[in-house]
C-alpha cells in the first residue's frame, strides 16, 4: 500500500507542475522561435480613435501589435496590411517589412480579438506572426501567442 500512496503523491507532484495560463490572470505570452518561451513581466493596452497598441516586456524582448479595433475577430497582419507587430531584442523586427532572396519571403501573421469583456474592460485572445528587420536578412517567428483579460486603458490622445 505504500508503493500506491508514494506513486501517487509523484504523480500529483509533477501533474500540478505546468504553466497554465489560467493560473495567470492577466497573462501575455508566446514562443520565440518556436523553442524560446516568453512571458511579459509588464504589458499595456492603449485605445484612441486610430486603433489600439498591445504591448508587452520583459528583459529578453518587448512585442508590440497596433490593431485598428477592440473588435472581436481576426486582424491579419503583413507589409501591406493596417494592423502590423513587432519584436525587438537587439534587433528590430517588424510585419511592415519583408524578407531577400530569390523567393519572396512576405511577413506575416494574426492577431484574434477572441473576447472583449466591456464589464471588466479587458480582452483576450491569440496572435503569432512571422517578422523581419529592416535589411529584411533577419527573421523572427513569434508562435503560439496568448492574451488573457488584459486591461484595457484609453488614451486621450489623438
Amino acid at each position: 500500500m505504500n508503493k500506491i500512496q508514494y506513486l501517487l503523491l509523484i504523480f500529483l507532484f509533477f501533474s500540478n507542475c505546468e504553466n497554465n495560463i489560467e493560473d495567470r490572470i492577466p497573462a501575455f505570452q508566446a514562443y520565440v522561435n518556436g523553442n524560446q518561451f516568453w512571458e511579459a513581466s509588464s504589458f499595456s493596452i492603449t485605445t484612441d480613435i486610430s486603433g489600439a497598441v498591445i504591448s508587452g516586456n520583459t528583459f529578453s524582448g518587448t512585442i508590440i501589435m497596433y490593431i485598428p479595433s477592440l473588435e472581436v475577430g481576426v486582424n491579419n497582419l503583413g507589409s501591406t496590411e493596417i494592423a502590423n507587430a513587432i519584436y525587438q531584442d537587439t534587433t528590430y523586427y517588424s510585419t511592415s517589412f519583408n524578407g531577400i532572396g530569390s523567393i519572396a519571403y512576405l511577413s506575416d501573421g494574426e492577431v484574434t480579438i477572441e473576447e472583449f469583456n466591456s464589464e471588466e474592460n479587458t480582452i483576450s485572445g491569440t496572435f503569432n506572426f512571422d517578422a523581419y528587420n529592416e535589411t529584411g536578412e533577419y527573421n523572427i517567428n513569434i508562435s503560439q501567442g496568448v492574451f488573457y483579460r488584459l486591461p484595457i486603458s484609453v488614451s486621450s490622445e489623438n
